[in-house]
């Protein structure tokens, strides 16, 4: 016997929620397991389980209409990987997903450590500083936009890109409407500027380009899989990693911990993600009726997959508001799960262990400040997080190396 759903009648996009949402996805999640937002005529899912089969189910929860919570943003974006189905998805990730498995990002570890190591010296010798700043865009910004392999115009852009495409992402509010012409900048200069002699050699655009060049990649596809490249990359591991020094300067415990167990290097990277959920949201649309907990969703309706709030579901997480760096470290969404389930996951927690690993041996305490939320409509992360590393003295210095593989 299946009911409608519970009305929860509030703005997911508004500054106020923006900035802080947790008390509404707990007023969500209890509820129940789906519930209606009239202000957006969506459906969301609330709690671990629905979102997690959900995103299992791709052939009843389709992203080929679009992951945005509108119709004008799902017109606009849909097409990359996130938001197609079948063929097509499969053909953009068989071309971007190879640079980004674990044994081809081997070829960039010793460079992103030593990127880590040099950054976090220099921090260390400021002691005072933005972490939102000098820190957690470092690595993206550096690294990650070299491999990259765009030319000026692209590198200086891609972070503003990233923005409004997030942004884009969510409903035509005042942010969703300015990032209109902003997105359509970046496909412009991806459909228009992009040539193999602007492009790195050797990086991962540039690959794209020679993957059409031998007929193994659709030209029309190319510039829809170079979008997997700039947008992602950035928003979300910066925001994972701001959450990571904010969770360690309020819990000193936990830092305290991981300096003891350096090998839980990779749990705290996965908890900061699962704590920050840098993605809040991102749709789909139902290709039938479908019965979810009892709740009937008609077919052709949009819902809202809200990874935040399921990664607090306390029916999985025990204390789900603590970070916890013994947390198991799979049990999270906030890299999605099934078929479209993040590509760029194992690059971000590289940079992630990269900072924690060169942060170690050198820190012995974080304080940290209140952090100012920037507004995103689809990002959750920080504007600003005031940081002090406290150096360790020589003689705290540990006599043990962290082995993380």
């Amino acid at each position: 016997m299946t009911s409608a759903a519970p009305v929860y009648d509030v703005d997911f996009y508004s500054d106020a929620f923006v900035a802080n949402p947790w008390p509404h996805y707990a007023a969500m999640r209890g509820l129940g397991p789906v519930v209606f937002l009239p202000q957006h005529g969506n459906y969301a899912l609330t709690r671990h389980a629905e979102v997690t089969a959900a995103l299992r189910d791709h052939a009843t929860f389709i992203s080929g209409k679009g992951v945005a919570a509108d119709t004008k943003g799902n017109e606009l974006a849909r097409g990359n990987s996130a938001a197609s189905d079948g063929e097509r998805h499969s053909a953009i990730r068989s071309a971007t997903t190879p640079p980004l498995l674990p044994r081809a990002l081997e070829t960039i570890r010793s460079q992103v450590n030593a990127a880590a190591a040099e950054l976090i010296d220099r921090l260390v010798g400021l002691r005072r500083f933005d972490a939102m700043q000098e820190l957690a865009p470092h690595l993206p910004l550096t690294i990650v936009r070299d491999m990259v392999g765009l030319p000026d115009f692209g590198r200086d852009n891609m972070l503003r890109w990233a923005n409004a495409t997030f942004d884009l992402l969510g409903v035509q509010n005042r942010r969703g409407k300015a990032a209109v012409e902003v997105f359509l900048e970046q496909r412009r200069f991806a459909q228009s500027q992009i040539r193999p002699e602007v492009l790195k050699p050797g990086s991962w655009t540039r690959r794209l380009l020679d993957l059409v060049e031998q007929g193994l990649l659709d030209p029309e596809l190319a510039p829809v899989a170079m979008r997997d490249y700039l947008n992602p990359s950035l928003d979300t591991t910066i925001s994972a990693t701001g959450q990571l020094i904010y969770q360690l300067g309020i819990n000193p415990d936990q830092w305290a911990l991981l300096r003891e167990r350096p090998e839980l290097v990779r749990n705290a990277a996965n908890e900061a993600v699962r704590m920050a959920s840098p993605v809040r949201s991102f749709a789909r649309h139902t290709s039938r009726d479908v019965d979810v907990a009892g709740i009937r969703i008609p077919e052709g309706a949009r819902v809202m997959m809200l990874f935040a709030s399921a990664n607090r579901d306390h029916l999985v997480f025990e204390r789900p508001d603590t970070f916890d760096i013994t947390r198991h470290p799979r049990h999270h969404l906030g890299f999605g799960r099934g078929i479209h389930m993040c590509v760029g996951q194992h690059l971000a927690q590289m940079e992630m262990i990269a900072l924690l690993e060169a942060m170690i041996p050198r820190i012995a305490g974080i304080e940290v400040g209140d952090p100012v939320v920037a507004m995103n409509n689809t990002i959750y992360g920080f504007a600003s997080l005031p940081t002090t590393f406290v150096p360790l003295a020589r003689t705290d210095l540990p006599t043990h190396k962290a082995n993380v593989g």
